[in-house]
This record gives structure tokens, C-alpha cells and sequence, in this order.
């Protein structure tokens, strides 16, 4: 796992919540996009699984969202979730560099997290990470990409 100099001295001892509120939000959706990967390599080749790239940014996009979404302040929690759904899975730009390829599997990875994170909301109304809910993350976690896919869009 690799986390750039530069984004690290921005996360550096300060309190996630802080950079949130400081607008820092890309900074910290990198540290957590860098975990993610590394923890979901290492554990499906645990379990002598191949996974893919639309795999790993699918995870990627729902586990920054489970994150940030945790720290959000509960006074305002509802509009909160909102606004960081609409900014992760609605509002976002991608790089011009991405080649074609790179460019289908982020919308893809973009598209699927986000609907399966609005059914999240929906469903659990994300007060908190109840047993339930970790337990639907875990379910969508251990499946292989088509099963993944499969289940988000047989969702409401």
C-alpha cells in the first residue's frame, strides 16, 4: 500500500472529522482508498481469489462512504449523508487522462457503489453501524464481482 508524502502530511495528526469539516475531503478519501485496496487484495487472496480493478473501486467507493459517513455529526446526520452521497456518487469529475478503459470502470464502480449505498440509507437510515448493516457489507464484501453487481441491481 502506497499513501504519497504529500497526502499523508495533510492527514497527519488531525482528527478525520476535522479534515471533513475543513473541506479536505480528497485527502482523506485517498488514505481510505489506499487501505481499502490494500486490505481487499491481501484478503481475497486469502482466500485463493483473483478479484478485479471494478472490484476494488466498487469497495473502495462504499467504504469511503461507510467511513465518512460514520463521522458525520448526528445533529445534522440525514442532510450530511446526503450531501457526502451527492458529492461522492453524483457530483464527481473524473481525470481527462484516464484512458477509456479506466474511465468505464470508475463510472461503473461510481455507479454501483452509489446505488448500493443509497439502498444502505434507505434500509438502515445509517444511525449508526448496527449489527445489521454489518452484516449486509460483509455479505456484498465476500462475493466476487457479478455476484456483487448482481445483488446491487436486484436492489429497490
Amino acid at each position: 500500500m502506497y499513501i504519497s508524502a504529500d497526502v499523508f502530511n495533510q492527514l497527519k495528526n488531525k482528527h478525520p472529522i476535522n479534515l471533513i469539516e475543513q473541506g479536505k475531503h480528497s485527502e482523506f478519501c485517498l488514505m481510505i482508498e489506499g487501505v481499502s485496496h490494500f486490505l481487499y487484495v491481501v484478503w481475497n487472496a486469502s482466500h485463493q481469489r483473483q478479484v478485479t480493478l471494478l472490484e476494488m473501486e466498487l469497495q473502495a467507493e462504499i467504504d469511503k462512504f461507510i467511513l465518512m459517513q460514520s463521522l458525520v455529526d448526528s445533529d445534522q446526520k440525514n442532510d450530511s449523508i446526503n450531501k457526502l452521497r451527492a458529492w461522492l456518487f453524483e457530483n464527481n469529475t473524473y481525470d481527462s487522462e484516464l484512458s477509456s478503459d479506466e474511465l468505464e470502470r470508475y463510472e461503473q464502480a461510481n455507479y454501483y457503489a452509489g446505488k448500493y449505498c443509497m439502498a444502505l440509507q434507505q434500509k438502515y437510515k445509517l444511525s449508526g453501524l448496527s449489527k445489521n448493516l454489518l452484516n449486509d457489507l460483509r455479505r456484498l464484501y465476500r462475493l466476487g464481482q457479478q455476484d456483487k453487481i448482481r445483488y446491487i441491481n436486484n436492489l429497490n
